[in-house]
């Protein structure tokens, strides 16, 4: 079998300090595919000569013999196409090549690599799956089972409009099979020793004794994850241990501007535990803080968010997890045995139009419809605390948590899935079914919305471990001077437009509290119907700020 990457220039000149997750993952990936593919010829479609020195500088780096590289000009399919058996490209985007296959004649399997899901420019992408001759031997690699899902759900979307518009469903024969990402752990494994434990906690600090939360990765309300949680749970977890417990989080900032309001929220939030931010170029620690950490801490609310590199690292550095419940994170956790799990919870399908509007007419960007759409999700902090809280007691329960998520590290090795890879293209190529059919999802709620713009709470639907309903209880969690001063950070506030009423927040708030605890559907009982997408988003957004409590059995 012959299999050729096709390739776009990818590497980015990054600020600073700054590392972007797409451009790790692909080029992790043609890094392992080089050391990997069993086959000697390493066949790559170009298009550029941009992308052809790119592939050349990353094969000395990683000390591939350049021999074994052979680039196919992609400008010419007639005449590069034939003779190829599969074509994989590490995005989701299949550029033309449905369409150069049938022109050129060569009956090639391709497969793409999910990643983010979000946004118009995935939609658009995945509509290609649609509109093109697609067949069962084409695919896109999904790194987790919520990503598949988002995009059977996308093709459900798209097929409900062209429906409505043509009169006919568009079904999508491409399969969605489910591996996950590789990660070098020995290399993250060499950076804990003793001696760089020492080192950084004294740069840090920290004293022996204390006990350090670390969070790794972009520092992003926007794109990555709203810091209340985290900050909420370290202080829970320090009072009602005792201890001295420090949050330590290395990234970088997006929007620089953002750390002033990361550190005024965490000033506010934390009296007692102690919250230290990181560069990830402070030269101060060129390994990272991996050794100066004791539990890795990731609650993530974003639906940009796919899978998660950073969770596998932690294991590999040999750190306990508690991570949010959501998405990609959750396939590699088995709660209380190798790690634990928050509850997530965010509103039902049919409450997000309003959001997903923002994505027309450049009334938002990108990044600005993420934050609307991730101050709906919920993490729950008490639920994390007392998951730090049981870690920080018990010393042998750290141990024994972190030692059996090792067992997970050969599922990420890429000398194993490499070979993996290609046992599923063969069998794509053989005509075979490689992965479990997503069953059918239904029509997406009314109304129907741009194809390209779906209900982000239909189309993420899988992400949560938890769906808002009518009967879902709650009560009232905090105080008015608590609420107060957490509305107070602007970085709480910036969907505000999209809730309920200012004016009409302490009704919510004081049926609430009169009942002591409610449902939804009686809490929503004293509203008109139509009011009733602002008052699941109020919901789950009272519900990441703290104010609300879910109640459950």
């Amino acid at each position: 079998m012959t299999i050729a990457i096709h390739y776009s220039a990818v590497r980015q000149a990054p600020k600073a300090g700054q590392v972007y997750g797409l451009q790790v993952a692909v080029l992790d990936w043609l890094r392992a595919w080089m050391h990997y593919a069993r086959q000697e010829k390493l066949a790559f479609l170009i298009a550029d000569e941009a992308a052809q020195r790119e592939v050349l500088a990353i094969a000395r780096e990683s000390g591939i013999d350049p021999q074994r590289l052979a680039f196919l000009d992609a400008r010419f399919p007639r005449e590069n196409l034939k003779g190829i058996d599969t074509i994989f490209r590490a995005d989701s985007d299949p550029h033309d090549l449905f369409w150069q296959r049938d022109l050129a004649g060569a009956p090639f399997s391709f497969c793409g690599l999910a990643h983010a899901m979000t946004g118009r420019e995935a939609a658009a992408a995945l509509e290609q799956f649609l509109l093109a001759p697609t067949s069962s031997r084409d695919a896109i690699l999904c790194p987790s089972k919520a990503v598949a899902s988002v995009i059977a759900r996308t093709w459900e979307h798209l097929g409900a409009f062209y429906e409505k518009r043509l009169g006919r469903a568009l079904p999508c024969a491409a399969q969605l099979p489910v591996l996950p990402l590789g990660v070098d752990t020995a290399r993250i494994a060499s950076r804990v020793t003793p001696d760089k434990r020492a080192a950084q906690r004294k740069a840090l600090g920290v004293a022996d004794d204390a006990i350090v939360l670390l969070w790794v990765g972009r520092l992003s309300h926007a794109i990555k994850a709203h810091p209340l949680a985290m900050f909420r749970a370290a202080e829970l977890a320090a009072k009602q241990t005792g201890r001295d417990v420090h949050l330590v989080m290395q990234g970088y900032f997006v929007p620089e501007e953002a750390k002033l309001s990361f550190a005024a929220l965490a000033q506010d939030v934390c009296p007692t535990a102690k919250v230290h931010f990181v560069a990830s170029d402070d030269r101060r620690y060129p390994d990272g803080l991996w050794a100066a950490g004791d539990i890795f801490l990731s609650l993530v609310d974003n639906m940009q968010e796919s899978f998660g590199l950073t969770p596998v690292e932690a294991i590999a550095a040999g750190l306990p997890r508690v991570l949010s419940d959501w998405d990609g994170y959750r396939d590699g956790v088995t709660h209380g045995v190798d790690g634990f799990l928050v509850p997530t919870a965010q509103p039902p399908a049919g409450a997000g139009a309003d959001l997903a509007a923002t994505l027309l007419g450049e009334r938002e960007s990108y990044g600005g419809y993420l934050a609307l759409t991730a101050q709906c999700v919920a993490v729950d902090a008490e639920a994390a605390a007392k998951a730090i809280a049981a870690l920080i007691e018990d010393p042998a329960l750290r141990a024994r948590i972190a030692e059996a998520a090792k067992k997970r590290l050969p599922d990420y090795d890429w000398a194993r899935l490499i070979p993996a890879y290609e046992e599923m293209w063969a069998g794509l190529r053989e005509g075979k079914q490689v992965a479990e059919k997503p069953a059918s999802v239904g029509a997406p709620p009314e109304p129907l919305l741009h194809p390209h713009a779906g209900d982000p709470f239909f189309l993420f639907e899988s992400y949560p471990s938890e769906r808002l309903s009518l009967t879902t209880r709650v009560t009232i969690a905090a105080s008015p001077d608590e609420m107060q001063k957490t509305m107070a950070h602007q970085i709480n506030t910036l969907a505000s437009g999209f809730m309920i009423p200012s004016a009409e927040i302490p009704k919510f708030l004081g049926v609430t509290a009169q009942q002591r605890t409610l449902s939804l559907g009686e809490l929503f009982s004293f509203w008109p119907e139509a009011a009733r997408p602002a008052l699941w988003r109020t919901t789950a957004w009272f519900l990441k700020l703290g104010f609300l409590r879910l109640v459950r059995d």
